[in-house]
């Protein structure tokens, strides 16, 4: 499809299980190590469905460049191939570790693999810097960051959805999480010691749950039913009557590993409410604040995060949370990613 940013999507669904599990553990090992060494991984079969069928796509002239985004690692293999075979250049976009999903005994051979795969993309490019400059060294190549683009339109709210929202959370202070969450790598502690001191002087929190039941069963184990509602999965109109109607969104940063920010706070600032960032940040949100140059908000400090919901919660004063307004640098827009592509050809 042809996005309103000029650039076209293919969106192929696989027809092949790449996750099949062979039952000897030790059979497992060899083959996992095979495809990491010559075919990136398990993706590598979607990939070769793809080029049978490529004939089939209705690309009605030849693109400009080709922009391929891991992971899986079988677009970086696509984009290779497709690149030679039509002549053009091709970007790499990783947004993931070049390390992702791989054991440390693989890392070698899955190095290996990139290098190989990436020495002809004109470009590549990253989500963060923080992994741009490190993976840049592991590769023995120079990588930009393009962020993730900030989505501009949001789909319209249905006229009755706020007498509804009212009359089942009227009596709160809402907060809405939507997407996953990971246990080994993102903490709630800050969150429920904020949450629990709130209720301690009568501010009744609840925390709104979109998505699927594991992300619920992790907030209900730290905060309990009473402060954790599970929504469920929501269409596109549904998310955005939730959090239109709820006092701010949340956003956990990852404590562990991850030097980035998850994808889901760029969505987030498609929406007009404050994002409530609160977590143990290791630096992925500082940077990024930093790079916005939005006021500062300190981010695992639990008394600032207590004055934040209380500010919010008793004063309507979203000072000290997020808010997309009070940047002052530069915010990818959906709408200028062919300009950013475009600037690393």
């Amino acid at each position: 499809m042809t996005e309103k940013n000029g650039i076209e999507r293919i969106s192929v669904k696989s027809g092949k299980d790449i996750d099949s599990f062979h039952g000897n553990t030790v059979m497992r090992k060899i083959e996992t190590l095979f495809y990491v060494a010559f075919r990136g991984d398990r993706s590598y079969f979607w990939g070769r469905e793809v080029i049978k069928h490529f004939c089939e796509f209705d690309l009605r002239k030849k693109p400009d460049c080709i922009l391929s985004f891991y992971t899986p690692r079988a677009p970086l293999f696509l984009g290779r191939y497709f690149s030679k075979q039509l002549g053009v250049p091709w970007i790499a976009d990783i947004q993931d570790p070049i390390y992702q999903g791989i054991s440390n005994s693989s890392k070698f051979f899955a190095k290996v693999w990139m290098k190989h795969t990436l020495k002809t993309a004109k470009s590549i490019v990253h989500i963060s810097p923080e992994w741009a400059a490190a993976d840049g060294r592991e590769i023995g190549r120079k990588m930009t960051t393009i962020r993730h683009a900030v989505p501009e339109d949001s789909p319209k709210i249905p006229s009755e959805f706020d007498a509804q929202f009212s009359m089942r959370f009227g009596d709160s202070f809402n907060v809405f999480y939507g997407g996953s969450l990971s246990p080994f790598i993102q903490s709630l502690e800050l969150l429920n010691g904020v949450v629990q001191y709130a209720l301690s002087i009568n501010i009744n929190v609840r925390l709104l749950i979109a998505g699927n039941q594991g992300t619920y069963d992790l907030f209900k184990q730290e905060f309990g039913g009473q402060v954790a509602v599970h929504l469920g999965w929501l269409t596109p109109q549904q998310m955005n009557a939730y959090v239109h109607c709820c006092n701010c969104t949340l956003a956990v940063p990852w404590s562990k590993e991850r030097i980035g920010v998850p994808s889901k706070f760029y969505e987030l600032c498609s929406y007009k409410k404050p994002i409530w960032i609160i977590g143990n940040d290791i630096g992925g949100f500082t940077s990024i604040l930093n790079e916005w140059k939005h006021p500062a908000i300190f981010i695992d400090d639990l008394e600032f995060q207590k004055k934040a919901l209380i500010s919010a919660a008793t004063k309507n004063d979203y000072s000290l949370m997020f808010n997309i307004a009070n940047c002052e640098g530069k915010i990818i827009k959906a709408a200028n990613l062919y300009d950013e592509y475009s600037s690393v050809l």
